[in-house]
């Protein structure tokens, strides 16, 4: 009986592998990729069609716009740096004023 349930529960455990690795194959990925190729092709599509001063004009407006989210990519990391600086000044007083007192 107990060499019945061993392939019993191997069998199981097998069933369980194929549902999760069947699952990770969402379809939805699939769809959203295809959307994503679609997409792309239309705004490739539209920017080669465009004359040649169109295509400045929008190589101009994606430069500016790369600019400004590399900036405020900037900005934050600047951010984090100085509030990293400031918290280690305060630990230090804390510690070197008023744990000292104590």
């Amino acid at each position: 009986m107990n060499s019945n349930q061993q392939p019993q529960w191997k069998k199981k455990l097998e069933e369980i592998e194929a549902e999760i690795s069947n699952s990770s194959q969402n379809p939805l990925n699939a769809i959203n990729s295809e959307k994503s190729k679609n997409i792309f092709m239309q705004v490739k599509n539209w920017f080669i069609s465009l004359p040649a001063v169109g295509k400045v004009i929008v190589g101009l407006f994606g430069f500016a716009v790369t600019i400004s989210l590399l900036k405020a990519v900037f900005s934050l990391v600047q951010l984090a740096i100085s509030l990293a600086f400031l918290s280690v000044i305060v630990y230090f007083v804390y510690q070197f004023f008023i744990k000292s007192k104590a």
